[in-house]
């Protein structure tokens, strides 16, 4: 075989454009939170259940693509990178998708709101959720770019720069988590009991998805700087 056609085969293995693929549908599952619970403040259970089928199918898309990214990761000595990084990798990005499923289900299960007064952190707490997990897309975009550049250092800075934007956002995310907890407190002998500890844990599992974005963005920190 030809040194030419070896070295090609070896980069046409390269994980990171189906890595990429799988974080855009993962992120895609994530962006219907918002008007999941639009309509769940709504009382639009009717359109909360279409939501919840689209999330159920962006989750399922997510898992397969996942199998996928799996299944061709190239092995050996060619790796330019540690395979269990990228397998943690696109774990945690599945985790994403599999957090925004187990939210929607909790809520919709029990047709769960939040206070009306709420509504405005509780979107705001949703908001830069999102952007951490859009965040993330970018990360993974330029850490593809890195490894066609054979990992350079002024691309590796630009993974660095967009993993510290993840990080923002999930800070962020943290301490909107935490007014909201301080609020639903005061709303609590207004309720009943059980839903507000089904509330408290809405926004525990909400906030988890932010964490995961985090999670991954340091495993592509780690990545980029094998």
């Amino acid at each position: 075989m030809a040194v030419g056609s070896a070295i090609s085969d070896v980069f046409g293995a390269s994980p990171f454009a189906l890595l990429e693929k799988h974080m855009l549908s993962c992120a895609s599952c994530v962006a219907q939170l918002q008007g999941y619970f639009e309509a769940a403040q709504d009382g639009n259970w009717k359109r909360a259940a279409a939501l919840q089928g689209e999330i159920s199918r962006l989750e399922d898309e997510a898992d397969q693509m996942k199998r996928d990214v799996r299944k061709n990761l190239p092995r050996g000595l060619w790796m330019s990178v540690s395979r269990a990084d990228l397998l943690e990798l696109v774990r945690m990005q599945d985790k994403m998708a599999n957090d925004t499923k187990d939210v929607v289900g909790l809520s919709f299960g029990r047709e769960l709101a939040f206070p009306k007064k709420l509504e405005k952190s509780l979107f705001k707490y949703i908001d830069s959720v999102v952007d951490s997990v859009n965040m993330m897309v970018e990360v993974i975009q330029a850490t593809r770019e890195l490894a066609r550049g054979a990992f350079g250092a002024r691309q590796t800075q630009v993974i660095m720069t967009k993993v510290a934007a993840v990080e923002k956002f999930e800070r962020k995310s943290d301490d909107i988590q935490s007014k909201l907890r301080a609020k639903l407190r005061d709303h609590e002998e207004k309720m009943s009991p059980v839903d507000a500890i089904f509330l408290y844990q809405l926004l525990t599992k909400i906030g988890e998805i932010a964490n995961s974005a985090e999670k991954a963005a340091h495993r592509a920190q780690i990545i980029a700087n094998s």
